[in-house]
């Protein structure tokens, strides 16, 4: 057994992530407020990439002065940028720049994020994970280190739920792309569980310089979820067809097995929404501070 550390956090509330009446995370982008704008400043870049366009947010910490600053990369950059950039309060000569990958579009979560995210396709949706992968090292990696001063031996790629899939993708099949991974709340489920690889082990081609898998405490457990109860049917039903797959814990295990720095946070007492601004912090230390 590899030196892996398991970690329980002690759930606390950051952030209180909205939902729309049928339990789906809301579409309206989080504004940016007074407190990060004052700490950070805040850029966007439009990118087209094999005739597909993208949204590039970027926060440099204005002060104090870093010769070459960490960087993480992060996914869905429309709705989840914002709730990252509004729980920093202070940053530090290690803050890294935060990149937030996302789409010209007023949503935050557009159904592209399917299309680019989840590596598998799966009732006509999802299998362009490879193709936005090379979006990324191809184009947004090269305009970064180009337009900000970075330390490219310090990258870190975090994602939730479709986005937590393609950090576990790229880690599983190009794991020296980013020297960190954060995946929380991965769709394990999706396509019947077939986005983990069969093989063992699953790291072929090298090995993470860390690894985090994150979920929320009722994602085990739904039953323990009060607010699950008070969904309508219909929705309780949808969201009982995405429990498949893999679970967490048995992916975990493997991993711990494979990747000397792994470690498994559970969030008490949140689930799928509620657990992603906890995991957007963590993420955020990962890359700022090399905690490994």
């Amino acid at each position: 057994m590899s030196k892996a550390t398991y970690v329980i956090t002690v759930g606390y509330c950051l952030f209180v992530v909205c939902f729309m009446a049928n339990g789906q995370p809301s579409q309206v982008i989080p504004s940016i407020g007074d407190s990060a704008r004052s700490v950070f400043v805040i850029e966007q870049h439009d990118r087209s990439f094999e005739g597909k366009d993208y949204r590039l947010y970027i926060a440099a910490a204005k002060e104090p002065a870093a010769l070459r600053r960490p960087v993480l990369y992060m996914l869905d950059g429309n709705g989840q940028f914002p709730i990252l950039l509004n729980q920093i309060k202070n940053v530090s000569a290690g803050t890294p720049l935060i990149v937030g990958i996302g789409y010209p579009i007023d949503r935050a979560y557009p159904k592209e994020r399917t299309r680019d995210y989840v590596p598998v396709e799966y009732q006509g949706e999802g299998g362009g994970a490879e193709d936005f992968y090379r979006f990324i090292i191809q184009d947004v990696k090269p305009f970064i280190e180009s337009h900000y001063p970075v330390d490219t031996t310090r990258q870190t790629l975090c994602g939730h739920s479709h986005g937590g899939l393609f950090a576990l993708y790229v880690a599983f099949e190009h794991p020296s792309a980013f020297q960190h991974y954060v995946a929380a709340s991965p769709s394990l489920w999706w396509a019947k569980g077939k986005t983990v690889p069969d093989r063992r082990p699953l790291f072929t081609t090298g090995i993470p310089q860390s690894l985090t898998l994150t979920m929320g405490e009722y994602e085990e457990n739904p039953s323990l979820d009060t607010l699950r109860a008070k969904l309508p049917p219909a929705i309780q039903e949808i969201k009982n067809r995405r429990r498949g797959g893999m679970p967490v814990r048995r992916l975990a295990a493997i991993m711990a097995e494979e990747v000397p720095a792994f470690r498994l946070i559970v969030y008490p007492g949140k689930n799928h929404g509620s657990s992603a601004p906890l995991f957007l912090m963590e993420a955020l230390l990962v890359a700022g501070n090399d905690i490994f």
